[in-house]
C-alpha cells in the first residue's frame, strides 16, 4: 500500500501495535491522525512523529460518531486503520454486562461506525483504503476469551461483507488476523490458566505464527 503523502487515521494509537503502526506510517511519509483514550500518551506520540492527536473514548458511541467530522476538519482521511481493541479475559458467566458492552463497542461497533461514515467520503473522492485489525481469535476460540473472539469474528465477517460491496470501486480493504503479538493484551490472556494452556498447546505444535 502506498502511504507517502496520504493521511491515515489509526485507532488505539497510544501504545502497543497501534503505536508501532503509527510510527511506521509516519516514517513512510504519511500524515497520521492518532486516536486513543489516553490524551497524554497520544500528545507525546504526536510530537514525536509529527502527527495530530484526537483523544477519543471509543466506548462512547456518541464520541465515535463525532470523530470523523473532527478528524476531517483538518483534512481528508485516505487510510482508516481500525486497530483499537479491548480484551475481556475470564469465563463468560463472570463478565459483567458493562464490560461485555464496552468490548463489543470498541472491537466491533466503533470500527463499523467509522467505516459507515468514512466509506461514502472515500468513494466520493475516488480513493481510500480500510484496514481492520482482527485476530486469530476470530477463527479459533479458547476458554477465557469467548467475548473477545466473538467480537473479532464479527469484525472479520463485517470486513468480508464490505469488501464484496466495494468490489470494482476505488476503495480497498485489508483484513489483518494477527496472532500472538507481544502486547499487554496477550500478557493478560496468558495470565488466565485455561487460555494459557491452549496457547502453549498451539505453540508446542507450531500452530501459531512467530512473534
Amino acid at each position: 500500500m502506498k502511504v507517502n503523502r496520504t493521511r491515515a487515521l489509526v485507532t488505539g494509537a497510544s501504545r502497543g501495535l497501534g503505536r508501532s503502526i503509527a510510527e511506521d506510517l509516519a516514517s513512510r511519509g504519511a500524515e497520521v491522525a492518532l486516536v486513543a483514550r489516553n490524551a497524554e500518551q497520544l500528545e507525546e506520540l504526536a510530537k514525536e512523529i509529527g502527527g495530530k492527536a484526537y483523544a477519543t473514548d471509543l466506548t462512547d458511541p456518541a464520541a465515535v460518531a463525532a470523530l470523523p467530522e473532527r478528524v476531517e476538519a483538518d483534512g481528508p482521511v485516505d487510510i482508516l486503520i481500525n486497530n483499537a481493541g479491548l480484551d475481556c479475559v475470564g469465563f463468560f458467566v463472570d463478565i459483567s454486562a458493562e464490560k461485555m458492552r464496552d468490548l463489543m463497542q470498541v472491537n466491533l461497533l466503533a470500527p463499523m461506525e467509522l467505516c459507515r461514515q468514512f466509506m461514502p467520503k472515500m468513494l466520493s473522492r475516488g480513493r481510500g483504503h480500510i484496514v481492520n485489525v482482527s485476530s486469530m481469535g476470530a477463527v479459533s476460540v479458547s476458554p477465557g476469551v469467548t467475548t473477545y473472539s466473538a467480537s473479532k469474528a464479527g469484525l472479520s465477517h463485517f470486513t468480508a461483507g464490505i469488501r464484496g460491496e466495494l468490489q470494482g470501486k476505488p476503495v480497498n480493504t485489508t483484513l489483518v488476523q494477527i496472532g500472538g503479538v507481544k502486547t499487554d493484551m496477550v500478557d493478560n490472556i496468558r495470565e488466565f490458566g485455561p487460555s494459557r494452556r491452549i496457547i502453549e498447546r498451539f505453540e508446542k505444535f507450531h500452530l501459531l505464527p512467530p512473534d
